[in-house]
């Protein structure tokens, strides 16, 4: 006899749903996933600053966050002088804080691949919305850049976190088994399933997200 193994172990989907308890308790839910479609994101194209800041103020009206945040490109080379800009040693962005002032600074090469620049302007305004609240959430500092990932997902970037990941051929800081599990407890908690995304998402993690659903 056998036994399909779970998406995700029994201590991470507990993390998981913690978390979920932890950011709904402290920010206000949204009530459906964020997409990539015009119906969300009202940034014109192209790759100078105003787009990006554009893009940055419409993510901040979906997570609600009213604080100023200053945005500047990364002193870094052209994507054609580099070896791979996407390796994993490249930066793609940061965020800095001095308490008074938040700093968010990317590589304006991501802004060529659309839906991976939202998602890592999503991860970077998540770090400002938990400054001074490391330790509080569920894991504590060692686990930030964790529930950095994951607080995106609980703030409606699910579908963001899922498929960049996939586009760029790494995972980030959480597996895309985790993301896929986070994705569809999301959904889940909204009374939605996976049909609510599945037609922005590569087939291969359509798969993910069916299996956690599976799981659920």
């Amino acid at each position: 006899m056998f036994w399909s193994r779970p998406l995700v172990s029994n201590d991470m989907h507990d993390w998981i749903v913690e978390c979920f308890d932890w950011f709904d308790a402290r920010f206000p839910p949204p009530l459906a996933p964020i997409l990539p479609t015009q119906a969300f994101f009202t940034a014109p194209g192209g790759t100078g600053p105003e787009t990006a800041m554009r893009v940055l103020e419409d993510i901040k009206r979906h997570m609600g966050f009213q604080a100023a945040v200053e945005l500047a490109p990364l002193d870094v080379l052209p994507a054609e002088y580099r070896i791979d800009y996407q390796a994993p040693s490249q930066i793609a962005g940061t965020f800095q804080s001095d308490g008074e002032t938040a700093l968010i600074r990317y590589d304006p090469e991501q802004m060529n691949r659309p839906l991976q620049f939202i998602n890592l302007m999503a991860h970077e305004l998540m770090h400002a919305r938990l400054a001074g609240l490391e330790d509080a959430v569920r894991g504590g500092a060692e686990a930030h850049e964790l529930a950095t990932d994951l607080g995106c997902i609980i703030a409606g970037f699910g579908v963001f976190q899922l498929q960049a990941a996939d586009d760029a051929g790494w995972f980030g800081y959480m597996s895309q088994p985790s993301l896929a599990m986070a994705l569809a407890i999301f959904l889940g908690r909204r009374g939605l399933g996976a049909d609510a995304v599945a037609a922005h998402l590569s087939p291969r993690c359509r798969k993910l997200l069916n299996r956690a659903f599976k799981q659920l």
